[in-house]
């Protein structure tokens, strides 16, 4: 749930996330799929907004949420059947303080793509918004999930401990109160574990903490170091630096071997 742009341009946009729609206690947002191989790096805006629409409407008197922690299982990692991917999310657990909201998105057929779990606190001097559609609607201007570092407009380079991931200036990648979406985070988390591994391997779990805000508006780093790199497995922990080198946000990726990939000699 972003902001519109000067130029209309929205994380959601982008990544063809739909606005949401409340259903008693269950929300559902969808995500159109590109023509290319989809990738999990692209469920990030999905996931963070289903679980973030979930908490902030059950917020009461308080004027917003800010995300903490968010922990994304992807069941299916390949092979979704579009065209378009569907979140419902719900809350688990609630206070005067915040909460804990759980996901699930399924593609087209129905089969289990992820499980995403958000804790949120409730905060009060900010000014958000949470608009609700009366449809479900893919968004404009979508790559869907083809090519998730081209949204994010980044550039990728080796490092001797992994990678490292350049997000440039971007006001498209915008949230409510002005700084970088918490899905955008998520997904590039995602595009810098994923390059760190050798591009051969998927993310398969991730839990995304997150620190202080990010501004659009200066280049953001994201450094991503292996911890393990194992034939079938591999671990990686990503930070993301903001242009003052603060530590804004950390992930810890656990990605396995695609099964269409060879294994490593």
């Amino acid at each position: 749930m972003s902001i519109a742009t000067e130029l209309g341009r929205t994380p959601q946009s982008l990544f063809g996330v739909s606005r949401a729609v409340r259903d008693g206690d269950v929300n559902r947002m969808t995500m159109t799929l590109g023509d290319g191989p989809a990738a999990t790096a692209a469920l990030g805006v999905l996931v963070d907004d289903i679980l973030g629409f979930t908490l902030f409407h059950r917020r009461g008197e308080r004027d917003g949420l800010v995300s903490a922690t968010l922990s994304v299982d992807f069941v299916r990692p390949t092979g979704w059947q579009g065209p378009f991917l569907t979140a419902e999310g719900a809350v688990e657990v609630l206070d005067r303080d915040g909460g804990l909201a759980s996901a699930r998105i399924v593609d087209s057929a129905g089969a289990l793509v992820a499980r995403g779990t958000l804790w949120g606190s409730f905060v009060d001097g900010v000014t958000q918004s949470r608009p609700i559609a009366t449809e479900i609607t893919p968004a404009p201007l979508s790559v869907g999930a083809s090519d998730p570092a081209d949204a994010l407009g980044g550039t990728v380079e080796s490092t001797d401990s992994g990678a490292r991931l350049t997000v440039p200036p971007n006001p498209d990648l915008v949230n409510a109160i002005g700084m970088m979406h918490g899905g955008v985070l998520t997904c590039a988390h995602d595009v810098a574990a994923t390059a760190a591994a050798g591009g051969s391997m998927r993310a398969a779990s991730m839990k995304v903490n997150f620190f202080r805000p990010v501004p659009v508006d200066a280049t953001t780093v994201f450094d991503a170091t292996v911890v393990r790199d194992g034939r079938r497995v591999c671990m990686v922990r990503v930070v993301a630096l903001d242009a003052a080198g603060r530590e804004c946000s950390t992930a810890a990726v656990t990605l396995r071997r695609d099964p269409d990939a060879s294994p490593a000699c």
